[in-house]
């Protein structure tokens, strides 16, 4: 015979709760005579929980600390399931409106109370609540990026989310502000219908045109159509003709290789060699050895021939282009070599000058020292002339 002691113990060693468990064996103890097979069969069918609870359901007591152990096994309780970080979802709309129309401009709210037609206003309040109060109350339910929908098109559950009185029943008033003064609105389907079909293009309110904006938008676009049919022409007349061959070595995107000092760190994207002596002249990650370069340089020459022999038209223009570059640079030349003579002979000028003035003044040394010579003989004379007067 199996007592209630021993199915109590065995209940406590797979983890079950001692209180409800244990008092259900203890009943069918009394009630009738176990055998030990059906023992077996009793505790195979405790709850599948009480197999999992390893400690007693001593982490679940309150102020004991659970690690992550436990987190995983209370997630596998709840089935897996994590609560959700956004807001809960807003409370289903009443479907009605006090507006007309409706535009968000600026950080504002432009309504139209009494018909479609008429000119928009801006909106301080309705039923209390300003533009401020709206958007918060707004940003409280529902998806992050819908908040200007839902106070277009769910003001009801707007008001429910901040705790305002909204209308119960169709055509039923509510207060509304604007810069014009305080109405009392009728809030009813028909307005919601055409207010929610429009609020995204602005209801065509003045404040939400912009002349200018849409002037920048549509030369953007008419730009940017140009670009695309220039672009496609282009691209469609050098399928027809073929687009006619560099006779430059260019790398992958189109640019022109120059020849630098040795790397000999780089590696050739060629023949994957280190030590390059030609790279891109645009700055491109992009280097060749002096073999690749020879070889590419053949085959740009020939393809190059080969598409002169198709097109000779433009044979005859590179050449015609040739040799007005010619001409100019030999014209360019001639008068560097003018130029350079005029400079000489500007210089032998101005030798020749100082020459001559040097000249002068040595002639005019040479004039002046005989008189200086006969001065001083008259002077002598004069004396002698003087002393033999007094003898």
């Amino acid at each position: 015979r199996a007592g209630a002691g021993d199915f109590g113990r065995a209940a406590s060693r797979l983890g079950a709760p001692r209180q409800h468990d244990a008092r259900c064996v203890q009943k069918t103890a009394r009630g009738s005579r176990v055998s030990d097979g059906s023992g077996l069969v009793l505790l195979a069918t405790l709850p599948v929980s009480a197999q999992v609870n390893i400690d007693g359901g001593r982490s679940e007591l309150p102020g004991m600390k659970q690690d992550l152990f436990d987190m995983a096994q209370k997630n596998k309780k709840s089935g897996g399931q994590r609560p959700s970080k956004g807001p809960p979802d807003c409370p289903k709309s009443d479907k009605m409106s006090p507006f007309w129309g409706l535009a968000f401009v600026s950080g504002e709210l432009f309504v139209k109370l009494n018909s479609s037609e008429e000119k928009c206003s801006k909106l301080l309040t309705v039923g209390g609540a300003n533009y401020s109060v709206l958007t918060n109350a707004s940003r409280t339910c529902g998806p992050a990026g819908e908040v200007k929908k839902r106070i277009a098109e769910e003001l009801s559950a707007v008001f429910f989310q901040a705790g305002l009185d909204w209308v119960r029943h169709s055509n039923e008033t509510i207060e509304v502000v604007t810069e014009d003064g305080t109405f009392e609105i009728e809030v009813n389907e028909e307005k919601w219908a055409l207010q929610s079909e429009c609020w995204a293009r602005g209801c065509e309110c003045e404040q939400a045109k912009n002349p200018v904006g849409k002037a920048l938008l549509y030369t953007l676009l008419f730009v940017a159509i140009g670009g695309l049919v220039s672009d496609s022409v282009k691209l469609t007349w050098e399928r027809i003709t073929g687009k006619k061959p560099s006779k430059h070595v260019e790398c992958k995107k189109g640019h022109k290789m120059e020849e630098v000092k040795l790397c000999r760190t780089h590696v050739c994207d060629v023949c994957r060699n280190q030590g390059t002596i030609y790279q891109c002249a645009s700055g491109c990650f992009y280097d060749l050895c002096k073999e690749c370069y020879k070889v590419a340089k053949k085959k740009a020459k020939e393809d190059l021939q080969a598409w002169y022999e198709k097109h000779p038209e433009e044979k005859a223009k590179d050449e015609e282009k040739k040799k007005e570059k010619k001409k100019k640079k030999d014209t360019s030349e001639a008068e560097d070599s003018d130029t350079g003579k005029d400079g000489r002979a500007e210089s032998e000028a101005e030798s020749t000058t100082k020459a001559e003035s040097e000249a002068g003044k040595e002639s005019k040394a040479d004039s002046s020292k005989p008189d200086e010579e006969t001065d001083k003989e008259k002077e002598a004379d004069a004396k002698e002339a003087e002393s033999n007067d007094d003898k």
